[in-house]
């Protein structure tokens, strides 16, 4: 077995042979006294014997290795705790996105069903009219109102006009 000198033993070197019978002098297990321990009970005559020494070798590198084994599984613990709070991030922030792509959808598709002039378009293009007359008849009947740029009156609600109806039909057949 391996001599061990601890800060202790260093510091008994320098005290002198008073603070050396103080503190009793032990291996790298914490637990068997030195060979050369000059402790009382080592001159008493027990010292420990080569066997006791092993056994307290492998008694102190189980006790290692179980703490070891410890701090191992609570760093997984930990690992597998942050992996999850890593993965509800990334599922809230998709499901944010999501949810604010179908709400766009959705006031784009409640913009389209209240548009007038979309409907209109529809009934032309119905009776047969080609697009591009159809297009410059909507413009004829429906000319933008403002000199904002908006074409359409997809931002303006209809005073005591019913809910929009779902349309069927394709605009371009």
């Amino acid at each position: 077995m391996k001599k061990v000198t601890s800060k202790n033993a260093q510091a008994q070197v320098s005290e002198g042979p008073k603070a050396r019978r103080a503190v009793e002098l032990l291996e790298a297990d914490g637990e068997t006294h030195r060979r050369d321990c000059e402790c009382p009970r080592c001159e008493a005559g027990f010292t420990p014997t080569d066997h006791d020494r092993e056994r307290a070798a492998r008694r102190a590198a189980e006790k290692q290795g179980r703490v070891a084994a410890a701090r191992a599984a609570e760093r997984k613990k930990e690992r597998t705790r942050l992996a999850q709070l890593d993965l509800q991030a990334y599922f809230r922030a998709g499901n944010a996105t999501a949810d604010a792509e179908v709400q766009r959808l959705r006031d784009m598709r409640s913009k389209a069903l209240a548009d007038r002039r979309l409907d209109e378009l529809l009934r032309l293009r119905r009776e047969g009219l080609p697009l591009g007359l159809a297009l410059a008849e909507i413009d004829r009947r429906f000319p933008p109102e403002d000199a904002s740029g908006a074409e359409n009156d997809n931002g303006r609600p209809v005073a005591g006009s019913p809910r929009p109806v779902v349309r069927t039909g394709s605009l371009f057949t």
